[in-house]
This record gives C-alpha cells, structure tokens and sequence, in this order.
C-alpha cells in the first residue's frame, strides 16, 4: 500500500499544479510584443496528474513495482503531451466573436453616494482611485431601479449610460448573492 500513497502524493501534486496553472495563467507579456505562451507548469501538471492516477491504480490492481512504475512514465508523457497541446489550442482560440461594450467598463465598481440620488432622478457617486482613473472621480449616477438612495450609501455600478452610472445599494447585491 505504501507504492500506492507515493502515488496519491504525485497526483495531489499535479492538482496543486493545475490549480497554479488556472490561477496564474499560461501567457506572460515579454516588455513588450505579443504575450508568451508559456506551458512548462501545464505539462508539468499534466504529466504528475495522469503519471499519479495510473500508477495508484496500476500498484492497487498488485501489478509489479517495474511495470507500474513502466506505465506511470509512459502515462506522465502522455499527460505532458496532451497538455501541451491543449494549452496551445486554448490559447489560439479567440475569446469571443463580440466587441467590448464600454458602457459595462465600471461594472461592479464599488461607489459612495456623495449626493443623494432621488427616485427617478440622479444624484452624484464618487468611485475609488484605480477605477478606470488614477484619482478618485466623480459620476452622476441613478438609481437602477428607481428607488432613492442616500448619501453615505456604498453602491455598485451597473452599467454607465450616456456619462450617468446606473447604480444599486451594495445591500441589494448582497441579498441577492
């Protein structure tokens, strides 16, 4: 059983491996030009994930030590293969067939009431630095569905439509999460 746990400790890698993977990405932008595709840490993870299962599998079916370690190498080829072109195909295909709409820009964009928004009238926000700017900035904003909101209030951007945010008390999002 102890072949088996080396096994399960190499499949667990390739997850944490993958995990890396998805969360810091494949492309890195050289200083300047297209971004790199990078696969090292893809095949890498490939490679231990399939390279664990098969071999845990092969140890738990009492095949040899020899040839389970055999096809668990052969397995990590095929698992850093396999990633490696997958990589690069996802990285080749386009990420949508649509433009960019910038009305959603500031979508999600946290907002304090600084004046207060009457029903079906506007009022004034102020977004945080690194929001679209570099300073703090201020926006006429309206209610998303009507209702008035007070000063002080943290709200969430919609949408911006004709230079006036389209806004919601962050309480609602809240609810609705």
């Amino acid at each position: 059983m102890q072949g088996s746990s080396q096994y399960n400790f190499v499949f667990l890698a390739g997850l944490l491996f993958s995990v890396r993977v998805m969360v810091r990405g494949v492309e890195r932008r050289k200083s300047r030009g297209d971004p790199t595709v990078r696969t090292r840490w893809a095949m890498l993870a490939g490679a231990l994930t399939l390279s664990g299962f098969v071999g845990s599998v092969l140890v738990r079916l009492d095949l040899s030590t020899g040839r389970a370690a055999a096809w668990s190498f052969a397995a990590a080829v095929i698992g850093a293969v396999s990633a490696r072109i997958l990589v690069r195909r996802a990285v080749a295909m386009p990420v949508s067939d649509h433009d960019f709409d910038p009305r959603f820009e500031l979508q999600g964009v946290p907002a304090i009431v600084i004046q207060p928004i009457p029903s079906n009238g506007d009022g004034l926000v102020r977004l945080p630095a690194g929001a679209g700017e570099v300073h703090e900035s201020m926006l006429r904003a309206r209610s998303i569905d009507g209702t008035p909101i007070a000063i002080g209030v943290e709200v969430g951007v919609d949408r911006v439509d004709d230079g006036v945010a389209v806004v919601e008390a962050w309480s609602a999002i809240e609810a609705r999460l």
